[in-house]
């Protein structure tokens, strides 16, 4: 009876060996199966990182993975962003050559151009009649006023005269130096109006004088 119960106590540790080594070996397998089963079904309930970027997110310190080379060559195509010039330089103006001269005696494209300096010069707008008198009247058909003498467009000697001779008296009345004074301006135009050949050869005298080609005389 002691034997038999003797027998019956060591199949029993037997068994409890045997289930608790069973249980030692199991129990691991069991919880890296389980933690497996959440990670799979977790991963599956959120976005894939591939779906909501559109490329890999893995990279790979070796380069050698595929998602490492996608986001290297993403990298070298993207191109580098502009310096942002806070403070940009002026640029520097200079100024044009001066078309004009700036002393007298002045040409007739400057008188022409420069209405304001024959008004501050005479203080208002006289004719030309009011300086050589009828026989300018008469070749031009009416009395002008200076601008208007000036800016003619007669193709002839008589206008030629009246561009010149214009600038001339001008240049007499504010440049003291000028080849001819005012009253020689006046009867030398005088003189030219009266004939075609005759006011064409004086136009270009007066051109002379106008540009600072004639000697005072």
């Amino acid at each position: 009876m002691g034997s038999h119960n003797n027998g019956k106590s060591v199949l029993m540790c037997s068994l409890l060996i045997w289930l608790v080594s069973q249980q030692v070996t199991v129990t691991p397998a069991m919880g890296r199966s389980l933690e497996g089963g959440l990670a799979e079904k977790n991963y599956s309930t959120t976005e894939s990182p591939e779906a909501s970027h559109g490329t890999p997110c893995t990279t790979s310190s070796h380069g050698g993975s595929s998602g490492g080379g996608v986001l290297s060559q993403s990298a070298q195509s993207t191109p580098p962003s502009a310096p942002v010039i806070t403070n940009p330089p002026s640029p520097t103006l200079v100024p044009p050559a001066p078309t004009t001269p700036n002393s007298p005696p002045f040409s007739c494209d400057y008188w022409r151009a420069h209405p304001e300096a024959i008004l501050a010069l005479l203080g208002y707008w006289c004719t030309l009649g009011e300086f050589f008198g009828l026989p300018a009247v008469s070749a031009f058909g009416r009395d002008p006023s200076l601008l208007e003498a000036l800016s003619n467009t007669r193709s002839d000697g008589i206008g030629a005269l009246y561009r010149e001779g214009t600038a001339s008296l001008l240049n007499s009345l504010v440049h003291r130096n000028f080849a001819l004074t005012t009253q020689q301006v006046r009867e030398e135009f005088n003189t030219a109006v009266i004939s075609e050949k005759a006011a064409a050869t004086q136009a270009q005298l007066f051109k002379k004088a106008n540009e600072g080609h004639l000697k005072h005389h």
